[in-house]
């Protein structure tokens, strides 16, 4: 259409990819924040300075003699970690094809790319809001409260922890897909009890700690582990043993690199389903 045809002279096109992707991102952001899961999220993240400022914490942690700290107002890290990108993005994709919605939204001047990569951003987003408030609480009331934590070690454990965020919202939306009732379940299951499996494998198969075998300790799985021993490092107690099978002593960019090839890897497989996906 010209200018000439175009009513008042506005000439109509196509937004850009980019355009696109923000398009379907804000549509699916406004969908979560009419969730109860997402605030249900949001208010576990509210439990901590509660428990914290309330004094339950410390009576919980005083009862199995452990020391009160930052890494303890965030002990159930390692277990939310694979959870809550799971609950997010498990289902953003896959419930788009059971309820046919879908089929409304592929005829439109939309591609798939930007269709799979707008309802991923948006998965990974509110992930990412949710872990920050965490880590916001935790160390706010962990400095005032215990000790104080020391800023690279912060940094690098929430680090650690976003890099995880993002592999693990990759695999959500990236297997979605693939499973009319999503993939949280799938992936709840495997991620909480592969890190501890490979430490048992690890451990008995290869004492040597050099081995290449063990990097694999840098993989996403074990992200909530290695973020939580570092925030600290005062991870201790009853839980000591557990830690130190589960922790390696790798530098973060090592997570970085791992995290984002685990997430890149899944990305391809969800938006090759997507993409081959018939009306």
């Amino acid at each position: 259409m010209t200018s000439d045809d175009a009513p008042r002279g506005k000439i109509y096109k196509l937004p850009s990819g980019t355009g696109q992707v923000a398009t379907v991102m804000m549509g699916q952001m406004r969908l979560y924040a009419k969730s109860k899961l997402t605030w249900i999220f949001i208010f576990l993240a509210l439990l901590i300075p509660i428990l914290a400022y309330g004094g339950t914490a410390e009576g919980i942690l005083d009862a199995f003699g452990m020391p009160a700290s930052t890494s303890y107002l965030l002990i159930l890290l390692p277990l939310f970690l694979p959870v809550i990108p799971a609950m997010i993005g498990g289902r953003v994709i896959s419930s788009e094809f059971k309820n046919r919605t879908v089929y409304q939204i592929f005829p439109l001047p939309l591609s798939r790319t930007s269709f799979f990569f707008g309802k991923f951003l948006a998965a990974f987003v509110l992930s990412i809001g949710i872990f920050s408030l965490a880590y916001g609480f935790a160390i706010f009331c962990g400095s005032n409260l215990y000790a104080p934590s020391y800023p690279n070690d912060a940094l690098n454990s929430f680090i650690v922890t976003i890099t995880g965020v993002f592999a693990f919202s990759a695999m959500a939306c990236g297997l979605s897909p693939y499973f009319k009732r999503g993939s949280a379940g799938l992936i709840i299951a495997i991620m909480i009890f592969l890190p501890m499996v490979l430490s048992i494998l690890l451990e008995v198969y290869v004492p040597d700690k050099t081995d290449l075998l063990w990097n694999l300790k840098v993989l996403p799985p074990f992200s909530g582990y290695q973020a939580l021993q570092m925030i600290d490092a005062l991870v201790g107690g009853f839980l000591s043993s557990m830690f130190d099978a589960l922790v390696g002593t790798y530098d973060t960019y090592k997570y970085i690199v791992a995290s984002v090839l685990w997430g890149a890897l899944f990305l391809g497989i969800g938006l090759a389903r997507v993409k081959g996906k018939e009306l």
